[in-house]
């Protein structure tokens, strides 16, 4: 069963944009759009940036995953498979022209000034964390480019109006 991916808040598009910013990201998830496809073939195929794909489509739950089994898998050891969860992108936003150029510009950091400010945040918000506004504040971001950033991260998640780190 195939299903569509309805976006209708402008900070989802940060994630959705960087799932297909390079040709192996998106020769991957072409693959998996066909069939049920194993790490093992993703990686042989791709190296590790292939797998490092994997990872991030999974992280966006933009793919569905199953073990198989031992005889399928390498060495007698079951192993991961992939599929594309999502057929489809719905995309419906009517937004003002500064909140989408800053939603464009948290998605388009570089990997290295984006894990700059990660790291940043990171240590900011510490092992308690720290309310969203607070953290906004003190890096000079917009509550929006925040809650963009932590869209983009697998570091942060929001527990009610704090921000902290994922468990």
């Amino acid at each position: 069963m195939r299903r569509t991916k309805v976006v209708n808040d402008s900070t989802d598009l940060i994630p959705l944009l960087r799932a297909f910013d390079n040709n192996t990201k998106k020769e991957v998830f072409n693959e998996l759009l066909l069939d049920w496809k194993p790490l093992s073939e993703i990686k042989e195929k791709y190296g590790d940036e292939g797998e490092g794909a994997l990872e991030y489509f999974d992280r966006m739950k933009l793919v569905e995953t199953k073990w198989t089994t031992s005889e399928d898998g390498i060495d007698g050891r079951p192993q991961k498979k992939y599929r594309s969860y999502y057929s489809a992108f719905n995309i419906n936003i009517s937004c003002p022209v500064n909140e989408i150029s800053e939603i464009f510009t948290v998605a388009s950091l570089n990997v290295k000034e984006f894990e700059g400010l990660e790291n940043r945040i990171f240590d900011f918000v510490g092992n308690d964390g720290k309310f969203g506004n607070m953290v906004a504040e003190n890096f000079r971001l917009s509550n929006l480019a925040l809650k963009g950033l932590v869209k983009r991260s697998n570091k942060f998640c929001y527990k009610g109006l704090k921000l902290s780190r994922k468990d």
